[in-house]
Parts: C-alpha cells; structure tokens; sequence
C-alpha cells in the first residue's frame, strides 16, 4: 500500500513524537511505502520556529527530529505527477484548501492513500468519491499495528 503524507501529518509528528502518527512512521511495515511531496518538506523547514515553540523543544532536538522523521518517507518531485491528476485534485481540492493540491495529485498519480489530519480535508473529498483519503486512527486501524 502507498501512504500519502499530508505536511500536517509530519508537522504533528515534529510537535508529539512519541503518538500514533510516529507508531505508523517508525514502524516496520514492509508492505507500506510512505511517501511525500518536496512541498511537505520546504513547509516543515519554513514553519520549524513554530514546530519549535510547539514542541517545547531546543532547536537542535527539533532539527535532529526533522532528520530522523524524514529519513522514513520518500520525497517526490511534483514534477513527476501527471496534467491529467493536477487537474483532477484540483477539482477535488477547489474551495478548500490548494495547499493541498500536490498532495492528492500525488494520490492520484500512485493510486495511494493519503493521510491527513484536516478533517475539512478529509470531508470535502469523501463529499466528491474520493474515498483514498485517511485520518491517522483510521490508518493505525487499516495497518493493525499493535
């Protein structure tokens, strides 16, 4: 199964990093293939004084914590997603959120599933068909990781 990673997914790994969202990144699943957009990572390094603040954490906990959640997903250039699936997502994601927009493409164009916090997110899509779209219980249920 291929797991797309919405950033807010990754931001809330970097703020609570011993949660269910780390259970699924650091766990060995052989058959999960985690994956993201370059975009996750430049927001993560853009909003890393928030993550910071957040944490409650020094930023050199923090840095070494971005290091090691990023080491378990691949990162993918945009560049590879097809016209066709940018314009699907962007249907999909007009009137909510466009941040998101590279997220489902990347859904789309790996027949994945994406993973994401937003719940606004998460209805709109499921309002539209598109039922490839996880909350983490949701994920953690489906892996059945215990």
């Amino acid at each position: 199964m291929i797991v797309v990673i919405d950033t807010n997914i990754l931001f809330s790994a970097c703020i609570s990093p011993n949660n269910r969202i780390s259970e699924i990144l650091f766990s060995p699943l052989p058959n999960i293939e985690r994956i993201s957009c370059y975009y996750a990572m430049a927001e993560l390094f853009k909003h890393q004084a928030k993550i910071v603040q957040l944490s409650k954490q020094p930023i050199e906990a923090v840095s070494t914590l971005l290091y090691t959640i990023m080491k378990q997903v691949d990162f993918l250039n945009e560049k590879m997603i097809a016209t066709e699936h940018f314009e699907e997502a962007d249907r999909l994601t007009a009137g909510v959120d466009s941040n998101d927009l590279a997220f489902v493409a990347l859904s789309l164009q790996k027949n994945g599933m994406l993973w994401t916090g937003d719940k606004k997110l998460t209805n709109h899509l499921k309002s539209l068909g598109f039922n490839r779209v996880v909350n983490t219980n949701d994920l953690y249920e489906l892996l059945d990781i215990s």
